[in-house]
């Protein structure tokens, strides 16, 4: 059945006015249709289908609401499970119960060095115990956690901190050097500084990275020595949309921004897996490596668990080689790491002879995957006695953290990164805000309660962000394109502003990259446009060739060969010369920013070193 546009607009009208009860209702007609119990119409449509309510479990789907800080829903969800581990670290178990002593702890230094409800502490530290205490000690509080990288310059950094107005930095000790220069003409006034082993038993054999002063410096164990004199402090009482935390975008388009976060963010996240289709399970460990200052590295990775009573194992060092012997030591039951970290499963030296049994829920995001990396991963995991599926999941610090999640209990095509997570909807819109049909390319919106609350003090980008339609509902404009299929999954092609103007025709970069990564022989590859003396643009193909093909290619014969046979394989796939590469430069690894982002400025700026193949053979 073909809806017709008024026919559709009536529909949209009907269904923005119905009640609860009649919401429920309708969603019961909506999942036997998507399970065939019964016949009718799709519109195609995926906010008025919805076909992935089919996958919830729909007595907790309409439960998904929140009226708790973070700091008190961990709580809730642990009092009687005080004496299971919490944080396991460096040889260290850190019980529930202890986590909450120094939770109360952390809150009285802070209060007794003068942090107050509404304030901003900024704090630079990775994956160790005394973040967490720090994180859920703010929300405790009531003040919000600004969540600095190290790698910022001292412009940025500077900025960052005072535009929160930021009093006390929270540092750890590794990353104190590197941005101590950039404080000095911030607001800061007091900074704390972590050893990194000090909760580990590791710390009576390790020297301190860096001294204090002890005047405007201290080391945290004196700063948790000089909250004990303080009273118990007052619990800060959940608000709707109170901030928690600021985590900074990437920066992929132009200079990062500062987002907002609540403790709604955090907690419709978490409360959303209490009907997802993926089991978190108390007891059970989950693998701590995405930094805290990305919001999946607090919110996915930490939070998430603690509101299951799963046990977070945490190592900071963010190395493919120490991942891979950890998840293989610890018996780590869920983690969540890009490409790169999964990779380390490919390398013999790691995994001969070693044996995984507990590893059945790995998940991946942030990086692209091929379907035949992926394939390669699975293999050698299930070489190592765990068979199972590398599944992927899709969000923006700006979208809270996840948006959408494969499930090992679901069937999902690949290529794709799955459906969204229960309370969240998905689709695709042109450029004009009419959303397209299933397997019709557009712009990714999103309708989520886990959003950011705004960009920091830039009205004008938050209000470019966010969309509100007719009928009031709210999307986040993710500045991604993709599609998706009539069962709900959802294909990430590449970012908007990814393409380049050849012969007066948008070319989006990633038609040339997405096929060229699926060849068996190329391990990744970039597309950018290449600015010529006349002031136009031809495309160039920078290619890493697989360990095993490097040798071949190094004939300049074959290598020009294999070349031509990718710029054939282009024009087939679209039949468009416009979308052929002619320029090409083979090399061993890409430049990659201090945030983990490819570098694609610095791509640009190369001049040498291509190697022209005319396309016009074709």
């Amino acid at each position: 059945m073909i809806y017709k546009k008024d026919e559709l607009l009536g529909l949209r009208e009907k269904l923005s006015k119905l009640s609860l009860e009649e919401t429920k209702e309708r969603d019961k007609y909506l999942i036997e249709l998507a399970n065939g119990v019964i016949e009718g119409p799709s519109t195609g449509f995926a906010t008025i289908d919805k076909p992935w309510l089919k996958y919830f479990k729909m007595d907790k789907f309409y439960d998904i609401h929140n009226t708790k800080t973070i700091y008190q829903d961990i709580l809730d969800n642990n009092k009687d499970n005080l004496d299971s581990i919490a944080i396991i670290y460096f040889g260290t178990k850190i019980t529930y119960k202890e986590l909450f002593e120094n939770i109360d702890k952390t809150a009285k230094s802070l209060v007794d060095y003068g942090v107050k409800k509404g304030d901003f502490v900024t704090v630079c530290s990775a994956g160790i115990p005394e973040t967490v205490y720090t994180i859920y000690a703010l929300a405790k509080i009531g003040a919000v956690a600004n969540m600095m990288a190290p790698y910022f310059d001292k412009k940025q950094m500077t900025e960052r901190i005072n535009d929160c107005n930021s009093k006390l930095l929270i540092v750890m000790d590794k990353f104190y050097p590197v941005i101590k220069n950039a404080i000095e003409e911030s607001s800061i006034e007091k900074t704390v500084v972590i050893p990194t082993l000090n909760s580990s038993v590791l710390r009576y054999i390790t020297k301190k990275e860096v001294k204090v002063n002890n005047t405007t410096e201290v080391f945290w164990n004196k700063f948790i020595k000089d909250g004990k004199t303080q009273e118990n402090v007052e619990t800060f009482k959940y608000q709707k949309n109170y901030p928690l935390c600021m985590v900074y975008s990437s920066g992929t388009t132009g200079a990062s921004k500062a987002i907002l976060l609540s403790h709604d963010s955090f907690q419709y996240s978490v409360v959303s897996y209490d009907d997802n289709t993926i089991d978190i399970i108390r007891k059970k460990k989950m693998y701590q490596i995405v930094p805290p200052w990305y919001s999946t590295g607090f919110n996915t990775s930490i939070h998430l668990p603690f509101h299951n009573g799963v046990q977070v194992f945490m190592d900071p060092r963010f190395e493919r080689d120490v991942f891979i012997k950890n998840i293989i030591k610890q018996k780590v039951d869920y983690a969540i790491a890009p490409t790169s970290m999964y990779e380390g499963f490919l390398d013999e030296k790691l995994i001969k002879g070693k044996k995984l049994s507990n590893f059945a829920n790995p998940f991946e995001g942030g990086e692209p995957l091929t379907n035949e990396v992926k394939s390669k991963i699975e293999a050698n995991i299930k070489k190592m006695g765990v068979d199972t599926k590398l599944r992927v999941a899709y969000g923006q610090c700006e979208c809270g953290a996840q948006a959408t999640s494969q499930s090992q209990n679901i069937e999902h095509e690949e290529g794709s990164v799955g459906i969204p997570i229960p309370g969240v909807t998905i689709s695709i819109f042109d450029d004009d805000f009419n959303e397209l049909t299933y397997g019709q390319r557009g712009n990714i919106l999103i309708n989520t309660p886990c959003g950011m609350l705004e960009y920091f003090k830039n009205p004008e980008a938050t209000d470019k962000y966010f969309y509100y339609d007719k009928y009031g509902t709210k999307w986040n404009c993710t500045g991604d394109l993709g599609y998706m299929k009539p069962n709900g999954d959802l294909f990430i092609e590449g970012r908007k502003e990814d393409y380049t103007i050849v012969n007066g025709e948008k070319i989006y970069n990633f038609d040339i990259e997405n096929p060229v990564r699926t060849l068996y022989d190329v391990k990744n590859c970039d597309c950018i446009g290449k600015l010529n003396d006349d002031g136009s643009h031809d495309l160039a193909l920078h290619i890493v060739f697989t360990d095993v093909t490097k040798d071949i290619y190094s004939n300049e014969e074959q290598l020009i060969s294999r070349l031509r046979e990718v710029q054939k394989l282009l024009y087939d796939k679209y039949n468009n010369i416009n979308i052929v590469p002619q320029y090409f430069k083979v090399r061993d690894s890409f430049p990659y920013k201090p945030s983990g982002k490819r570098d694609v400025e610095a791509l640009m700026k190369e001049s040498e070193g291509y190697i022209y193949i005319d396309s016009s053979y074709l």
